[in-house]
């Protein structure tokens, strides 16, 4: 077989899997081995064409997914190694067979092996085999030099156990065999695996940010500086691959081409002579057959790769201090030109200026770009976290490169500043990274709220109050540092809450956050006001309406005077109305009284006699039990009658507020 062609290119995508191009000259078949794993993508991707030479492609045979021993011992082909001879004169039982002695051959079909014992040394075995239709004829082994299967059954099975022994000896791989007609000067093979995700970290030298005033735009030099970390995702030593690696996130899918699919299939039966049952029938619905789907036409072999373009840098920054810049200089020397970035449109890739190699399950860490940036240190304090606000550098990628997701080191001032996370930035997109605390300042948030009557509707079923919130934040900031410094306090957004037109404007805004300046004098305190407001309304019933209010809306000028007249007549008959209840249920507590006592008189005159003194006092309760009598009549009529000028008064009230809630 031809050597498999050499692994020229390798392009790593951050989604899980790699593209693999080999090339070179090629002349007849050559095989590939692949984990199981990797099969299905393989198979999925796997792209043979010749770019040079007249050589022409035929198929691309692949092992079945079963494991080699269990298949030999479907067939009973699965031999020990220190008795190959025995097991597979046995597994040829019933075949025809030729032994070979000296210069004769025997031929037979195989009944079996006879063992017998032997007092001159180890047992004696001999071949048994049936020579003749009459005739059964013994071997002795020890004088058998070789076996030819003389069946085609045989020999195929042969063949299978070589084929399935050769499987089995290269352990866990399995094999893709690409059958080539004649030579190819130059043949490539392409095709997708499984890998591991390549990454990226950054390292961010910063040059003298403070020496911009306070609250302005100005900005220092800074350089970035990114290093990827790859793994060597296929099973040999990659010498001076080409190494590209992609951002973005292409569809990708796993499906089992590897497996045989095999289609179950109707289970037909003879017909019964029974007696046929009823016939019933589903409903059914006329749903029309799905739209057939169209291949779309593709040209033949792979397109060629996109021409590679050098990714131009940002242009030069303002100078810094000496000390600053020997180490940003150097950072922007020692990976000038790692990589050149190209844009596909939806990916972008880092494509490696100088070859890369990686051993067999190495992985290395290569430097990808660098870029000069404009950038400036803030201090930024959220609520709701420690009193010290975060020290951020921000800067806008101006880089020409779309930045991965990924760990960043700062350094300051010449050694280690600290950590941040450097999210997906495309180009031209604004960056914040904090990557310290701030312990020399102290920030707070103090608020308290007010509200405020701003209207006063009436509505159907109870007045409506109009108001305006007040939410004032009193922004704090305490400084230790010896010169002055600003802070950025942030406010989180809330739907329906606008900013007072009077308040501070605030430098920027998020799809969530307000973002307001405040300048702290060198060991001072400073603070600054900033405030919300929005409108709300609360509806209060007509019944908890009271003289106050009405007195309230009229001097804030919310109603009309007229408009509290009529309501203040409301109020009065509606205090009247509750006036008569209470004096009506002033009266009902008499006649209760009443009939209490009419009770106890009725007790007494059922045991008093009707003579002598007894008799003298049963005509005094008959008296007093007629006067409470009396009594109830009288609270009963009062009751009567207070109870319809309540509802009276109730009556009137309601009409009134019909009148002033309807329109005319």
């Amino acid at each position: 077989m031809s050597d498999v062609p050499k692994a020229r290119r390798l392009v790593m995508f951050r989604h899980g899997v790699a593209y693999v191009e080999r090339g070179g000259p090629a002349r007849g078949t050559f095989e590939m081995s692949f984990k199981p794993n990797e099969m299905n993508d393989v198979l999925k991707s796997l792209s043979v064409w010749v770019g040079a030479g007249d050589a022409r492609v035929g198929a691309v045979a692949f092992e079945a997914p079963d494991d080699p021993e269990e298949a030999l011992a479907e067939r009973n082909l699965l031999l020990d190694a220190d008795g190959v001879a025995r097991g597979l004169l046995l597994a040829l039982r019933g075949r025809q067979v030729a032994a070979q002695i000296g210069e004769q051959w025997v031929e037979g079909d195989v009944l079996g092996l006879e063992q017998t014992p032997n007092s001159d040394g180890p047992p004696r075995r001999q071949l048994v085999l049936r020579s003749a239709a009459d005739q059964v004829t013994l071997v002795d082994l020890a004088q058998v030099s070789g076996f030819k299967l003389v069946e085609a059954p045989s020999q195929a099975d042969l063949a299978f156990l070589v084929d399935r022994s050769r499987a089995a000896s290269k352990g866990t791989t399995r094999s893709v065999q690409v059958q080539l007609t004649g030579t190819a000067e130059d043949l490539r093979v392409a095709y997708v695996i499984p890998a591991p995700v390549w990454r990226v970290s950054y390292r961010l030298v910063l040059a003298d940010l403070e020496s911009s005033a306070p609250g302005s735009k100005a900005a220092s030099k800074a350089v970035m500086m990114a290093w990827a970390i790859v793994h060597n995702p296929v099973d040999e030593d990659l010498d001076d691959v080409e190494l590209t690696l992609t951002t973005g996130q292409p569809v990708s899918f796993v499906i089992d081409l590897y497996r045989a699919k095999r289609v179950e299939r109707v289970v037909v039966e003879e017909k019964s002579r029974a007696a046929s049952a009823p016939h019933q029938f589903e409903r059914g619905y006329g749903a029309p057959p799905p739209p057939r789907a169209r291949a779309a036409r593709r040209p033949a072999g792979p397109p060629p790769p996109p021409a590679m373009a050098p990714a131009p840098m940002a242009g030069a920054a303002p100078a810094a201090p000496q000390a600053h810049m020997d180490m940003a200089d150097s950072f922007a020397a020692s990976a000038e030109d790692a990589s050149s970035g190209v844009d596909r449109g939806e990916l972008f890739e880092y494509r490696l200026a100088t070859p890369v190699s990686l051993k067999r399950g190495g992985s290395a860490m290569v430097p990808l770009a660098t870029a000069e940036l404009s950038a400036r240190k803030q201090r930024i304090w959220r609520d709701g976290g420690e009193p010290n606000p975060d020290l951020l550098v921000t800067f806008d990628n101006d880089s020409d490169l779309v930045l991965e997701e990924g760990p960043l080191v700062v350094y300051d001032d010449g050694g280690y500043a600290g950590e941040a996370m450097l999210p997906y930035s495309a180009r031209g997109a604004e960056v914040k990274l904090a990557y310290a605390k701030d312990l020399a300042v102290r920030c707070r948030r103090d608020s308290t709220t007010t509200y405020e009557i701003s209207a006063v509707r009436l509505g159907d079923s109870g007045f409506i109050q109009e108001q305006r919130v007040s939410l004032v934040h009193t922004l704090r900031a305490e400084s230790d540092h010896d010169e002055e410094i600003e802070v950025i306090f942030e406010l989180p957004k809330v739907h329906g809450r606008d900013l007072d037109p009077d308040c501070p404007k605030p430098i920027e805004e998020t799809a969530s956050r307000w973002r307001f300046a405040m300048l702290v004098p060198a060991q001072q305190v400073a603070k600054l006001e900033v405030r919300e407001v929005w409108r709300t309304s609360q509806q209060v019933d007509y019944r908890h309406m009271t003289a106050g209010h009405l007195e309230g809306w009229l001097a804030d000028k919310h109603l009309d005077a007229r408009t509290v007249e009529l309501l203040s007549g409301v109020l009065e008959a509606w205090e009247a109305a509750a006036r008569l209840e209470h004096e009506r249920e002033l009266l009902e507590q008499v006649r209760e009284a009443a009939f209490e006592k009419q009770a106890k008189l009725s007790e007494q005159l059922g045991v008093l006699k009707d003579t002598g003194e007894e008799g003298k006092l049963r005509l005094r309760y008959v008296r007093e039990l007629g006067e409470a009598q009396d009594e109830v009549n009288d609270c009963e009529d009062r009751m009567r009658q207070l109870r319809s000028e309540a509802d009276t008064m109730r009556n009137q009230a309601e009409q009134q507020l019909h009148e002033l809630t309807t329109p005319a």
